[in-house]
C-alpha cells in the first residue's frame, strides 16, 4: 500500500467524510489516492477557490458540528494560505485539522520549488505540528491529530507530509493502526479541582449581592447551557456573554442580558460593572471582553474562574483579583459547583438586583431601536431576517461593523448556530464558514450576515457554492466602505477618513448571477422579507444586497483602551 492510500484509508476509518482543499503538485498523489473513496461515497472533497476559504470552510464545519473539520493544500503557497485560516481556528479553539503537502525529504532546506517550512511557520498558531518522516507513521500522525484537536482546549493541528512518502510503499503486514489513547510529548491538563475552592465559589456566589455570570466560548464546546441555566435559576443570577459565548445560552432567557464588551451591549457592560462577584465560565476576558482592567480592581470585584486550560487562570490571576478557580471542562465545573451551592443551600434575595439589570435593558433599548428614517437600519434588518428563519438556523459573520450589530442586535436561541472570528476578527470568514456549516449540518439553514468589504476578501468562494450545490444563503449589508475602519476614523481620528471608501462599480446582483447565485436587491424591509423566503425556497445559493448608510456606527462603542464609563451609546452630541 502506497502511503497516499494509507492516508486516505486512515482518514476512511476515523469517520472523516469531508475535505476542504485545493490540490496541487505536494498533495497531488493524496488527491488521486481519494478517487476510490469518492466514487464510493466514503469521502467528499470539496474544491474551494482559494486555501483560506479551505481552512475556514474547515472552521465552519467544526463549530457547527463540534467535530474536526478537515481541510488539505500543497505546498508552498498552498500551505501559506492556510495559515490566516490557522490562526482564526486558534484564536477561537476550533478543531480544525490541515494535512499539507511538502517537498520531498531529499529537497528540505533546499529552497526547493515551492518549499515553506509550514511548521515553522505555524507553529504559535496551532496547538500542535508535526512533519511526518516515515509513512508507515501516518496513521499514527493522523490520529493523533485529531486526538489534539480534540482534547483539553480544542486547537488546530497540521499534519506536514513531504509528498515522496505518499508514493512509498508501506508493508500492510507493518502498518500499526495507532489506537490513538496515548503517546510520548503529549499531556493534557490535569483537571485540579479542589472541593475547598468550590466550596469557597459557591459561598461567594450565595453571599453576593450582586452576582454575574459571564460565558464563554468555552461553555459553547463543551456544551454547558443546562448547567448554566441551573445554576443562575438557583441563584437568580443575571447572564452577560463574549461574542463567541453568545449561543451558550438562548438569547431569549429571561436572565440573559446580552453580549458585554468593547462594542457590547450598555445593559451588559453596566451589569458587569455593578456586580461584586462575577463567575467567568469558559472565557479567557480578552481586552475586547474587558478592555481595561481597572474596570475590574477599581469596582472591587471577585472573581470565579472556570476553564479547561489552567494557563488562563494563572495568567489572569496574576493581574486580576481572582478569589476561586476549578481547572476542568465548564460543564463538569459547572456540575461541581451546582453541588456545592445546593449543599450550603440558602441565598440572599436579590429582587432589587434584577430589577435595576431590567431597568438597564429597558432604558437603553430605547436608544437602541430607534428609527430615524434614513435608510434601512441594522437592528430592523436583523429583526426581519430573525423573524423568518427558524430557531435552529445556524448564522456566520465577516468582520466588522456589521458583526458587532449582529453581536447586539442579532438573537442566538440554540448551541453552535452562531458562527463568527472573535480572537483574530478576521473578514472574509463569513461565506466559507457558512459553507462548511452548511456541509455539517445540511438540514439547516444557514445565513452569512456579511458586509461588503468583508464578503469581497472570499467571495470567489461562491463559486463553490453553486458547483457542490450547498445553499448558503449570503445577506451583504452594503455601506460601501470598511464600515468600522472608518467609525475609528471619524470618532478617534479627528474625521480625518482615508482609503476606507468602496466605489460603486461592485454589483452584488450581477456578482452573484456571475457565479451562478441568485442576486437580489433589497431596497426595503419588505424587499428583504421577500428575498430571503425566495432563497430559502429556492434551496440554491443565494446573494441578499442591503443597503446601508455609510455613516451607519456599530454602537455601543468605546475610546480605545477607554473604561465602561466611557461607553459611547449615541452619536457624539447625542445624550446618553
Amino acid at each position: 500500500m502506497k502511503g497516499s492510500k494509507l492516508l486516505a484509508e486512515t482518514l476512511k476509518r476515523e469517520g472523516v467524510k469531508v475535505i476542504f482543499g485545493i490540490p496541487g503538485l505536494s498533495n497531488m498523489a493524496f488527491y488521486d489516492a481519494l478517487v476510490e473513496y469518492v466514487a464510493n461515497n466514503d469521502i467528499r472533497v470539496i474544491l474551494m477557490r482559494h486555501e483560506q476559504g479551505a481552512a475556514h470552510a474547515a472552521d465552519g464545519f467544526a463549530r457547527a458540528s463540534g467535530r474536526p473539520g478537515f481541510c488539505t493544500a500543497t505546498s508552498g503557497p498552498g500551505a501559506l494560505n492556510l495559515v490566516t485560516g490557522l490562526a482564526t481556528a486558534y484564536w477561537d479553539n476550533s478543531p480544525v485539522i490541515a494535512i499539507t503537502g511538502q517537498v520531498p525529504r531529499s529537497a528540505l532546506g533546499k529552497l526547493s520549488f515551492q518549499e515553506a517550512d509550514i511548521p515553522g511557520v505555524v507553529a504559535n498558531i496551532t496547538k500542535f505540528v508535526v512533519q511526518v518522516r516515515n509513512a508507515e507513521d501516518i496513521p499514527k500522525w493522523v490520529r493523533n491529530a485529531i486526538r489534539i484537536a480534540l482534547t483539553g482546549r480544542s486547537g488546530p493541528v497540521v499534519v506536514d507530509i513531504p509528498r515522496d512518502l505518499f508514493n512509498e510503499e508501506v508493508d500492510e503486514n507493518k502498518i500499526e493502526w495507532f489506537d490513538g489513547t496515548s503517546f510520548n510529548g503529549y499531556r493534557e491538563f490535569p483537571e485540579v479541582i479542589d472541593p475547598e475552592k468550590v466550596k469557597k465559589a459557591a459561598r461567594l456566589l450565595i453571599e453576593a449581592e450582586r452576582p454575574l455570570m459571564l460565558v464563554g466560548a468555552g461553555a459553547v464546546w463543551s456544551p454547558a447551557t443546562e448547567e448554566i441555566i441551573t445554576l443562575a435559576e438557583m441563584l437568580r443570577m443575571p447572564i452577560v456573554s463574549t461574542l463567541l459565548g453568545k449561543s451558550a445560552i438562548p438569547n431569549d432567557y429571561p436572565l440573559y442580558i446580552g453580549m458585554m464588551g468593547y462594542y457590547g451591549r450598555a445593559e451588559a457592560n453596566k451589569a458587569f460593572m455593578d456586580a461584586d462577584v462575577v463567575l467567568v465560565v469558559g472565557a479567557r476576558l480578552s481586552d475586547r471582553t474587558i478592555p481595561n482592567i481597572r474596570d475590574v480592581i477599581d469596582t472591587k470585584k471577585k472573581l470565579i474562574l472556570i476553564n479547561i486550560d489552567p494557563t488562563d487562570i494563572y495568567k489572569l490571576s496574576s493581574y486580576l483579583p481572582v478569589e476561586s478557580y476549578i481547572v476542568a471542562d465548564v460543564r463538569k465545573g459547572l456540575r461541581e459547583l451546582i453541588k456545592a451551592v445546593n449543599m450550603l443551600g440558602s441565598q440572599k434575595d436579590r429582587s432589587e438586583w434584577l430589577r435595576k439589570v431590567i431597568e438597564y435593558k429597558e432604558y437603553y433599548s430605547q436608544i437602541y431601536y430607534r428609527d430615524d428614517g434614513k435608510g434601512l437600519k441594522p437592528w430592523k434588518i436583523m429583526k426581519t431576517i430573525r423573524n423568518i428563519l427558524p430557531r435552529d438556523a445556524i448564522v456566520t459573520t465577516g468582520v466588522g461593523s456589521h458583526q458587532m450589530w449582529a453581536g447586539v442586535f442579532w438573537e442566538v436561541f440554540e448551541p453552535r448556530t452562531f458562527l463568527t472570528s472573535g480572537g483574530m476578527g478576521t473578514m472574509g470568514f463569513g461565506l466559507p464558514a457558512a459553507i462548511g456549516a452548511k456541509v455539517a449540518r445540511p438540514d439547516k439553514i444557514v445565513v452569512d450576515l456579511d458586509g461588503d468589504g468583508s464578503f469581497l476578501m472570499t467571495m470567489n468562494n461562491l463559486g463553490t457554492a453553486v458547483d457542490e450545490n450547498i445553499p448558503v444563503i449570503a445577506v451583504v449589508f452594503d455601506n460601501r466602505t470598511l464600515g468600522l475602519v472608518r467609525q475609528v476614523q471619524d470618532l478617534f481620528f479627528n474625521k480625518r477618513i482615508i482609503a476606507v471608501d468602496i466605489g460603486p462599480a461592485t454589483d452584488f446582483v450581477k456578482l452573484a448571477q456571475g457565479f451562478g447565485a441568485l442576486g437580489f436587491d433589497a431596497q426595503s424591509y419588505e424587499d428583504l422579507e421577500i428575498a430571503l423566503k425566495n432563497a430559502i425556497r429556492e434551496n440554491m445559493p443565494a446573494v441578499i444586497r442591503v443597503p446601508v448608510q455609510r455613516d451607519e456606527k456599530a454602537l455601543p462603542t468605546l475610546p480605545p483602551g477607554g473604561s465602561f464609563r466611557e461607553m459611547i451609546v449615541n452619536e457624539p452630541g447625542g445624550s446618553d
